[in-house]
């Protein structure tokens, strides 16, 4: 998912208290959002009021949901491994956000979330890039959720949100994009950090499985 359409996703779907934790600094986020956004326009993925070929990107425009909307989420930026667990073990949301009209109209469909944007990329360059080390994160990150009675969301970045979006047409022998899920990792963290086409010695596991004992996963 790029990062335009998680913004979109959360400003119509979330409940106050809302946070958004974002597993990079907040400087390669916006270099990130700001390539998902031109992306998007080139690929005409607009709302129908707005013509495909607007300067503006709907999401860059300041409507009175969207400031109320986002007046609700929190923000955080945890550049590394480090920075993340200890966020996520002292966290408490921001009580004083009072939920918006429409939230409170849409009640049933809508809950407060935990979202955590990049989590496994986070790991992929590292020594806990294992079951071990995602285990250990993914436990940090249920705890803090249930604890305050919070959605939890995992959502992976785009490999590359500047280029196009692949048409929506599945053919025999098409070339899909990398799902992050399907990667795998091996059951302990290794003294080395793996390295671009580097493979495993001794057994692994698929990282959807490892995920799946904690959260459901839904690919697109």
């Amino acid at each position: 998912m790029g990062c335009h359409a998680l913004i979109d996703y959360m400003l119509q779907n979330h409940e106050a208290p809302t946070t958004m934790v974002i597993c990079s600094s907040r400087e390669a986020f916006l270099v990130g959002l700001q390539s998902s956004v031109q992306a998007d326009n080139l690929n005409g993925n607009t709302v129908d009021s707005t013509p495909p070929d607007a300067s503006i990107h709907p999401l860059l425009i300041p409507t009175i949901h969207q400031l109320a909307a986002s007046s609700t989420i929190t923000i955080a930026f945890t550049p590394s491994l480090l920075h993340l667990r200890a966020y996520l073990a002292c966290y408490a949301p921001a009580r004083d956000s009072e939920p918006t009209s429409n939230t409170s109209a849409r009640r049933g469909s809508q809950s407060a979330m935990l979202v955590i944007y990049g989590l496994l990329k986070l790991h992929r360059d590292t020594t806990e890039y294992s079951v071990q080390g995602l285990s250990r994160s993914l436990a940090i990150a249920v705890e803090a959720a249930s604890t305050w009675r919070m959605r939890l969301t995992l959502v992976e970045p785009l490999e590359d949100t500047q280029l196009p979006a692949p048409e929506p047409i599945m053919e025999t022998g098409a070339v899909s994009p990398p799902d992050p899920w399907s990667e795998q990792v091996p059951l302990l963290n290794s003294s080395l950090a793996p390295t671009n086409g580097s493979t495993w010695a001794g057994r692994t596991v698929e990282v959807g499985a490892v995920v799946a004992r904690w959260c459901s996963i839904s690919r697109p």
